[in-house]
């Protein structure tokens, strides 16, 4: 399962939490969720409006940020494969690639 900047929206940290446990049952063991998230090396983080739980609005959009604690908690019962650092358009957004795997 792939989710480019789904876990951004402005959900909280809860939320977050409860839509990567429903990704966790509905893969089989050895599935594999690949997501992007914005991390808080982002040139938008704690810029514009804050809501709280690293959720800041920035041009009308509020997107949840990412410190690694959080990418790491969601992982938990997860195996942790990959998080790689990119930059992707005009700022650069910078995000993080996070792959997981479901133990077998």
């Amino acid at each position: 399962m792939f989710a480019h900047m789904l876990l951004c929206m402005a959900l909280s940290t809860q939320e977050i939490h409860a839509l990567v446990a429903e990704v966790r049952r509905v893969l089989r063991p050895g599935g594999v969720f690949v997501h992007t998230v914005r991390h808080t090396g982002d040139a938008h983080y704690q810029a514009g409006a804050g809501h709280g739980d690293d959720i800041w609005e920035h041009g009308g959009f509020a997107f949840h940020f990412f410190p690694r604690d959080l990418v790491d908690a969601l992982a938990r019962s997860w195996t942790l494969d990959e998080v790689a650092a990119f930059e992707e358009g005009g700022l650069p957004r910078r995000l993080w690639r996070v792959t997981q795997t479901v133990p077998r």
